[in-house]
């Protein structure tokens, strides 16, 4: 694994690939969410685009790499991010399926936020992420902030709640939240002991 890895991750049209991926998938994203844009007032617009925002973090991570360089604040935005609001659109969207929302979109979407979730886990195993306390914990109050502002204040993104309920929806968020709050505090504590 580590030597296939070694493999990608040295071979340069990986990054320009992988640069231009996230660039259009998260103008895309923030396409997707232009109806949500019109209805939410200005001043929480940072927290409703949660996959295209997480996207564009690893867009701002990758520049660094790119350079030769790392930003441990854009990949710890951008990992717990893209694991957590990949992983969510994923199990949302397996949801549909399983209610028979078989839509077509809907399978792009499941295989984009898939792969959102799976190359933010690559890079974390491949280059680790050397986290401090005070980082760790200001990016999980980020996210349980935003998972505050989603499903207690209601900006949350759309949801089919005749497929699923509300609660459900916010406690899988919930949940993504706290499994990685605790990994980032466990991966700084990691950090601090080496």
């Amino acid at each position: 694994m580590r030597k296939l890895l070694d493999l990608l991750f040295t071979w340069p049209p990986f990054f320009y690939l992988l640069l231009a991926v996230n660039f259009f998938g998260s103008l895309y994203g923030f396409w997707w969410y232009r109806h949500q844009f019109m209805e939410t007032n200005f001043l929480f617009w940072p927290f409703v685009p949660n996959s295209p925002l997480a996207v564009l973090y690893f867009f701002i991570a990758l520049l660094f790499f790119q350079r030769g360089k790392r930003s441990v604040f854009w990949e710890g935005l951008a990992y717990f991010g893209l694991i957590k609001h990949g992983l969510w659109t994923v199990a949302i969207i397996s949801t549909y399926y399983l209610a028979g929302r078989t839509h077509p979109e809907n399978i792009l979407l499941w295989a984009g936020h898939l792969a959102m979730a799976l190359q933010a886990v690559l890079f974390w195993l491949y280059y680790g992420l050397p986290l401090t306390y005070p980082l760790a914990a200001a990016i999980a109050v980020w996210y349980l902030f935003d998972d505050f502002l989603d499903y207690v204040v209601g900006i949350h993104p759309y949801v089919d709640t005749s497929a699923i309920s509300l609660g459900a929806v916010g406690g899988i968020a919930l949940t993504y939240s706290v499994i990685l709050t605790g990994a980032y505090l466990y991966t700084a504590w990691r950090h601090m002991k080496s």
